[in-house]
């Protein structure tokens, strides 16, 4: 089917950044004349950048890849293995009697299985890690409200800091589209409002994220990486992205 197919191409473009036409034919089992015509889709939606050949990812003003938005479900399918380990060594540094802040995203859902499972107070925006924790009732738990957001499954607050009702987190953990010299990016400015609030107001902050997302610009900074106590990232992680984090701040990897 076409989105498979187009969905196929761009976790290709993701994987080396650049392919040609006869490569992508030759992975998918089609046509060149089709693959021609799914760039072609791909371009008119920004998603992709058609080069002579081939296609690559689209870049910003600063020659920086931009983040592709995939959607929750798609997020679930993407370097599993590596996210994982991510979360379960984020999990690692939540303890009996803290209250913490979880943000929306695929390894911060992924991270709920491993928290400790009582003594604990969580705060979030996101309907899934509320949804994960919600039967467990030797968990403090609250949902912040606000406007539902069904693209990232979130709350979304109505201005900035009125949703938190005088709640605070010791600690606070979320996620990132990307990461660019100093920043850290979300692709949603509302929903990446939620977590700059959050971040103010907690103790410990902390970015958990896989190391593909180092290198990438996406739409919104909603903070710094001079502002934040330690990323957590995959133990596999390049030894360029290693050094990028480490230049602003602590690297957690096991």
């Amino acid at each position: 089917m076409k989105s498979e197919r187009h969905q196929a191409i761009l976790n290709l473009l993701e994987r080396r950044r650049t392919v040609s036409v006869n490569d992508i034919a030759h992975e998918l089992g089609v046509s060149t004349m089709t693959v021609r015509r799914d760039l072609a889709d791909l371009s008119a939606e920004g998603l992709v950048t058609r080069i002579h050949g081939g296609a690559q990812l689209p870049h910003s003003a600063h020659e920086t890849t931009l983040s592709l938005i995939h959607s929750p479900d798609e997020k679930h399918h993407q370097n599993v293995q590596q996210k994982r380990a991510v979360a379960m060594l984020a999990a690692q540094h939540v303890h009996t009697g803290d209250s913490i802040f979880m943000g929306g995203g695929s390894i911060l859902e992924m991270m709920c299985e491993y928290l400790p499972k009582r003594g604990i107070r969580v705060l979030t925006n996101s309907a899934p890690v509320f949804s994960l924790l919600a039967d467990n009732a030797e968990v403090d738990l609250y949902l912040i409200g606000g406007t539902y957001r069904p693209k990232t499954r979130a709350f979304i607050l109505p201005s900035s800091n009125s949703g938190f009702f005088g709640l605070t987190a010791s600690k606070a953990f979320v996620s990132a589209t990307g990461i660019f010299d100093n920043e850290v990016f979300g692709s949603h400015i509302d929903a990446a409002t939620v977590l700059a609030d959050a971040l103010n107001q907690a103790d410990e902050r902390y970015i958990v994220t896989d190391d593909q997302k180092v290198g990438r610009r996406d739409y919104y900074a909603f903070t710094t990486l001079d502002r934040i106590d330690a990323v957590f990232t995959n133990p596999d992680a390049t030894p360029e992205h290693l050094e990028a984090l480490r230049f602003w701040t602590n690297v957690i990897t096991g």
